[in-house]
């Protein structure tokens, strides 16, 4: 079996005010594997740049163990530096007045790309994030989309195996974003292999795009696993569309009376059928085949009926961190 490329165990991170200490990162432990694309989901102040933070030397823990790539984040932060790239949601590292080409120039030297080879490797990059037409403009000329892009592509100067990208989308149109995404996705990680921890406190960009993902609320990490996996843990919901031929107040009136059913919506009435929304508190119990019965026993007939919920990670999400 692949050992992971990145390693917490216990990890933990304090500060200390005014004699006042606050727990940011409470004993979090996680695996990642080469070639993952790996979400690291939580609201604001749930954690999870704390922990980028450790993991990229910036910040030491106040306790436990982190790896990257082989390497002690304590122990042995120079080579974890050396084997990772982090972009965040703020470009202000760029010098303004230079261009784009001089400022990944500099970045590229700083981390000790070899000298003949800089000028390729920028070129590259460039190219890779839609900014080759960019590469003699001003930073400070720059969009805010452009900037990010420029930051991703100085994250990836040195092609470190590993990939840290905080919020990359902030900011960026729907446009910009999913082009990042598709690179993220089709580039980096499927053709270049790459390791992508992507962290982010929006939902959308979790869903339908990582392999695996943890929660993280308060510090702790609430769950983890494929979007799938977790979506099984959940005592899960079933919504189905119905349609049914009838007298829908009777109809409805005897699903409300049965206990699983937690929800009805009436969508629409026509002269014969009327489409219902229903849910149940569980999927695992009876409730559907008394939802059958019930119909029958007021003289009506289902029509149609399919499953509509589509056990996403959203639900997932509410039920770990409320």
């Amino acid at each position: 079996m692949t050992s992971p490329i990145i390693v917490t165990y216990n990890l933990r991170k304090v500060y200390t005010t005014y004699g006042k200490e606050t727990v940011a990162v409470k004993d979090v432990s996680f695996e990642v594997y080469p070639g993952e694309l790996f979400g690291l989901f939580g609201s604001n102040g749930a954690g999870k740049t704390t922990i980028v933070k450790m993991l990229t030397t910036l910040l030491e823990p106040s306790g436990g163990t982190a790896v990257v790539n082989g390497f002690d984040v304590v122990k042995q932060a120079i080579h974890v530096r050396a084997s990772v790239g982090l972009a965040t949601a703020d470009e202000r590292s760029f010098y303004g007045r230079l261009s784009s080409e001089q400022n990944l120039s500099f970045f590229a030297a700083l981390q000790n790309v070899p000298r003949a080879h800089i000028k390729e490797r920028v070129k590259e990059v460039l190219e890779l994030f839609g900014l080759s037409q960019k590469a003699g403009a001003p930073v400070q000329s720059l969009s805010t989309g452009q900037k990010q892009r420029l930051n991703m592509a100085r994250a990836l100067i040195h092609d470190p195996p590993v990939l840290f990208l905080d919020e990359p989308t902030k900011s960026m149109d729907v446009q910009t974003a999913d082009f990042v995404k598709e690179l993220i996705r089709d580039e980096l990680v499927a053709r270049q292999h790459k390791t992508i921890v992507f962290i982010s406190h929006e939902l959308f960009e979790m869903d339908n795009f990582c392999n695996r993902v943890v929660i993280l609320a308060d510090g702790e990490l609430r769950a983890g696993g494929t979007p799938e996996q977790l979506s099984a843990t959940l005592p899960r919901r079933a919504v189905y569309r119905v349609e049914v031929e009838g007298d829908p107040d009777q109809i409805a009136a005897n699903w409300q009376a049965i206990p699983d059913v937690d929800g009805i919506t009436e969508i629409s009435r026509g002269v014969l059928l009327t489409s219902f929304e229903i849910t149940l508190a569980n999927e695992k119990s009876d409730g559907w085949l008394q939802m059958l019965h019930a119909v029958g026993a007021c003289g009506g007939r289902v029509e149609s009926y399919k499953r509509v919920d589509d056990g996403s990670l959203r639900d997932v999400i509410k039920y770990f961190t409320k």
